[in-house]
C-alpha cells in the first residue's frame, strides 16, 4: 500500500536571523486536492497548504522551538511534531497512523575568517593522536605558513584565547580546527604577528556549548495516531 509522505528541507538563513524556511514535498496513496492537508506553525500560525503537484514552503520557522501541525481535512485531526531542531523530516501516513522519521544534519562550525574547516574524523583519519601532529599531517607546512625570521609557526588560538603551542594538545580533545592562511585579511591585519598564519582550534567541551544537541540522537522516530498526539523513541 501506498503511503502519504512529507519530506521537508530547510534553508539556512542567517543566525541571528533566528528563522528558517521549510520547503517539502506531499503525496498520498489517494487522490489529493489542494486543501486537504495543511501544515501549521503551532508558535506563528503561520500556515501553507501544498500545491497540486505536492510542494509547499513555510517561512519564519524556528527548527530549535517551533512545533509543527498537521491538520487532515478529510479526517478533521490533526497531528504535532515538535521539531526539535531537525532539518528534514519524513512522514508517512497510512489509514489514520502517521509515522515520522525526523533527522538533524551533522553540526558544521561555521568559519570566523573563512580558512579551512578540520573536524576532528578528518584529523583523525591521519593516524595522529596528537592536534599539531594530525594538522601538519593533513596540511603539510608549507602550505601552512610562509617564513618570517625564519620562523614557520603560526598564531594558535584555542577556543579563542591564544596560547603559544599546541604540540601537547592530544587530538580526542578537539572538535575542528580552523587553519587560516597568511595572505587572509585577519593574518595581515597582524602584520608581523600573522606572517605565518593562524590555526584556531575548538574543543569539544566548547564544542557542546555551540552544539546544545551535540548528544541528542541524530535521528528521531515517532509513530502518533491523527489526533492522538505523539509518541517518540
Amino acid at each position: 500500500m501506498k503511503s502519504t509522505a512529507i519530506l521537508f528541507a530547510l534553508g539556512i538563513l542567517p543566525f541571528l536571523a533566528n528563522a528558517e524556511t521549510i520547503t517539502g514535498q506531499y503525496t498520498s496513496d489517494t487522490p489529493y486536492k489542494k486543501g486537504d492537508v495543511s501544515i501549521v506553525n503551532k508558535r506563528t500560525g503561520k500556515n501553507t497548504q501544498p500545491d497540486k503537484k505536492g510542494r509547499f514552503s513555510l517561512k519564519d520557522t524556528d527548527p530549535r522551538q517551533d512545533t509543527l501541525v498537521l491538520y487532515s481535512a478529510t479526517s478533521g485531526k490533526a497531528s504535532f511534531v515538535p521539531m526539535k531542531g531537525c532539518v528534514e523530516f519524513v512522514i508517512k501516513e497510512d489509514k489514520n497512523r502517521v509515522d515520522v522519521v525526523q533527522r538533524r544534519a551533522p553540526f558544521e562550525p561555521t568559519s570566523e575568517h573563512s580558512g579551512q574547516i578540520y573536524m576532528k574524523e578528518s584529523l583523525e583519519r591521519t593516524g595522529e593522536s596528537m592536534t599539531l601532529a594530525a594538522i601538519n599531517a593533513k596540511v603539510p607546512r608549507s602550505n601552512v605558513a610562509t617564513t618570517f625570521n625564519g620562523s614557520l609557526e603560526p598564531i594558535y588560538f584555542v577556543d579563542g584565547l591564544e596560547v603559544s603551542e599546541i604540540s601537547t594538545l592530544p587530538l580526542s580533545e578537539v572538535a575542528y580546527v580552523e587553519v587560516v592562511r597568511p595572505s587572509n585579511p585577519a593574518c595581515t591585519e597582524l602584520g608581523a604577528r600573522g606572517a605565518n598564519g593562524m590555526i584556531l582550534v575548538t574543543t569539544e567541551s566548547n564544542y557542546r556549548m555551540q552544539n546544545p544537541h551535540w548528544n541528542e540522537p541524530m535521528e528521531y522516530h515517532w509513530e502518533m495516531r491523527l489526533g492522538a498526539g505523539e509518541q517518540g523513541n
